[in-house]
């Protein structure tokens, strides 16, 4: 699977999540030092946005060289290139690719809030958590090599701006981080080989659980005692 097909397939499970995306293109660079190709997509609910915050969801992950070496041939023709032909019949571990979230709720640039009081933001953020653990939870499991972390999310962030005139700071967005690894199939020149199972149920559970996220994200920001009219 190389990095266009996955493309494809991940398109498909927001689609199918009803994500709809806020850009007519995504975003998608390669790095000329690293050899890497980064992408990132913007989705919203399609839905009417909580005023005054606008919600959306960045999407977005890394295909580094290592994985576009393996998506380009087999499995058995790496190895035998990299070792020789020793390396043909050794067993591998699957690859994987991180895919990383951030929820985001930003106010108009004209429109900031005075950053709410301590207590209010207590409430916000132990609500948010609350909501979304089970939906970006923080998974780990151990292996033969040690522990391996399958998932993670971050505390709530907020980006604030502080007027030159008063010295009061205002609010103009908050943020919250995680990230899920989604396993990929192997590609194998042995056709006696099981093949991997596709990253398509992964891809669709993914989907549909920051399309949870996202309504559980913007549930919360009445803790924050915004307004509600423009």
């Amino acid at each position: 699977m190389d990095y266009g097909h996955f493309r494809t397939l991940f398109h498909e499970a927001l689609d199918a999540a009803g994500l709809m995306p806020t850009l007519p293109q995504s975003l998608e660079a390669v790095s000329l030092g690293r050899m890497s190709r980064t992408y990132e997509t913007i989705v919203e609910l399609g839905t009417q946005q909580p005023r005054p915050f606008y919600v959306t969801a960045a999407l977005g992950w890394e295909w580094d060289a290592a994985l576009a070496a393996r998506s380009a041939t087999t499995e058995e023709g790496l190895l035998t290139e990299l070792l020789g032909r020793d390396g043909y019949y050794l067993v591998t571990e699957r690859p994987w690719l991180r895919i990383d979230v951030r929820l985001c709720a930003s106010l108009p640039m004209d429109a900031p809030i005075p950053m709410p009081e301590a207590s209010a933001w207590r409430r916000w953020a132990a609500e948010v958590q609350a909501r979304l653990s089970p939906l970006l939870p923080i998974q780990s499991e151990d292996d033969e090599y040690g522990l391996r972390v399958l998932s993670s999310r971050s505390d709530p962030e907020a980006r604030l701006r502080c007027d030159p005139d008063t010295g009061r700071l205002y609010l103009t967005r908050v943020e919250l981080s995680a990230w899920q690894g989604i396993d990929l199939p192997r590609q194998w020149d042995n056709p006696d080989r099981e093949p991997d199972p596709w990253p398509e149920p992964q891809l669709a559970d993914l989907a549909g659980r920051v399309r949870r996220a996202l309504q559980a994200w913007e549930g919360c920001l009445q803790y924050l005692r915004l307004p509600t009219n423009d």
